[in-house]
């Protein structure tokens, strides 16, 4: 990101020449470019976290209720047993 500011920088400075210009575009151009698709990939391996994440927290969830209804479904036997 650094390079792609100095980069523009030197692009917009009117006293830089046509032919250093067209070179600074074509540069920026390919460090847009690595940029965008860094922070695409970056993106992508976050949304696959999160995935992970919810369907660990959904599992668990699931498990807690589980536990919670056999304890409970116990409970009422032993009740009714006693």
């Amino acid at each position: 990101m650094e390079t792609l500011e100095q980069l523009l920088e030197q692009l917009a400075d009117p006293a830089t020449p046509l032919e250093k210009a067209v070179k600074l575009y074509s540069d920026s151009a390919v460090l847009l470019e690595y940029c965008t698709t860094t922070l695409q990939n970056a993106k992508l391996e976050m949304e696959q976290i999160d995935v992970k994440l919810n369907t660990f927290t959904q599992t668990k969830s699931i498990s807690g209720a589980v536990e919670e209804q056999d304890f409970t479904a116990k409970n009422a036997e032993e009740d009714i047993l006693a």
